[in-house]
């Protein structure tokens, strides 16, 4: 059971990144209006590119690769991480900058899929701690 909920965690995680890095990667402006940008240059669809399409696919990656390698605690830290880094500073936004419903909505988004990461890291590290102490 509880391998069965890291692996669910990890390939749902590793999917929305995956997902997210395919959509804005090939659709770089899909965002841009929700933010208040009216006019891109190539230089901020090359960023968006960049960062939404290079680093969220490497995450996805990194994910797989790890689940692959049976290392599921790096696997979901990998993954949850940068959710709960991107909630943070969403929270952080919301806070000095404003409200916006949808930086609410993604942080909320955020910090579920952060907290199931996490929540398998626990349950990995302590599946360790029995085997290594000979509990289990």
């Amino acid at each position: 059971m509880n391998d069965r909920f890291c692996n669910v965690a990890i390939f749902i995680t590793a999917i929305s990144w995956a997902g997210f890095a395919v959509w804005l990667g090939t659709n770089p402006g899909a965002l841009l209006p929700a933010f208040g940008v009216d006019e891109s240059t190539p230089q901020m669809l090359t960023e968006v590119r960049a960062f939404y399409g290079g680093v969220e696919m490497a995450i996805a990656v990194a994910m797989i690769v790890l689940w692959y390698r049976g290392q599921l605690f790096a696997a979901l830290l990998v993954g949850g991480l940068p959710l709960l880094g991107s909630a943070s500073g969403r929270c952080v936004g919301l806070l000095v900058d404003g409200f916006s419903s949808m930086h609410l909505g993604f942080a909320i988004l955020e910090i579920v899929g952060a907290a199931f990461c996490l929540a398998g890291c626990v349950i990995v590290a302590r599946k360790t701690d029995e085997t290594d102490s000979g509990t289990a």
